[in-house]
């Protein structure tokens, strides 16, 4: 059976949980960008594409970069194996490079700002863009989503976050799983 088909259950808690977060990562990824284009284009409302398209589709590829962590670790601990030997230094680039396209984009939504953009606009770039921070701080720092019960017991036990899985694996020895 296909490993992106998202009806394939097994036995192994795991297993599923790890396959739900990648295909609910890449579902966000093409649904996120597709449902709010689709909604500013049915609202008849002017819409400042320049302001609110950049920070929609840095959130669409921070998605997609989520469920391809996500893969990779499924593959890894339903194969039993380590990570493959790309995983880090294409995740520590992505990190960089996510970190400089947020900035990016934070400058080029300021400097379009400045020619006077509607209240609007301003709000969806505003709220996109602090997705996109929550996203990276979720990904390369600590785990924001709890949506579990071991990750609520976690937080109430600890009363501190978690740090995040990928950050975790970003930190281990290559022949870690």
């Amino acid at each position: 059976m296909h490993p992106w088909n998202a009806i394939h259950v097994t036995n192994n808690p795991l297993h599923n949980r790890l396959r739900y977060l990648r295909n609910a990562e890449a579902f966000a990824a093409l649904a996120l960008p597709a449902v709010l284009i689709w909604h500013w284009l049915q609202s008849g409302l002017p819409v400042d594409w320049a302001l609110r398209l950049p920070p929609t589709l840095l959130v669409g590829v921070m998605l997609l970069q989520g469920a391809g962590y996500w893969h990779l670790k499924l593959e890894s601990v339903r194969t039993r194996r380590a990570l493959p030997s790309y995983f880090r230094p294409l995740y520590r680039a992505l990190r960089l490079a996510d970190l400089l396209a947020l900035m990016a984009v934070v400058i080029a939504c300021g400097l379009i700002s400045q020619r006077g953009a509607a209240m609007a606009d301003l709000a969806w770039a505003g709220v996109l863009l602090v997705f996109a921070v929550l996203e990276y701080i979720n990904y390369f720092g600590v785990q924001l989503m709890h949506d579990n019960r071991a990750d609520l017991q976690y937080l109430l036990r600890h009363r501190r976050l978690r740090r995040a899985a990928l950050a975790t694996d970003l930190s281990r020895d290559s022949e870690a799983i």
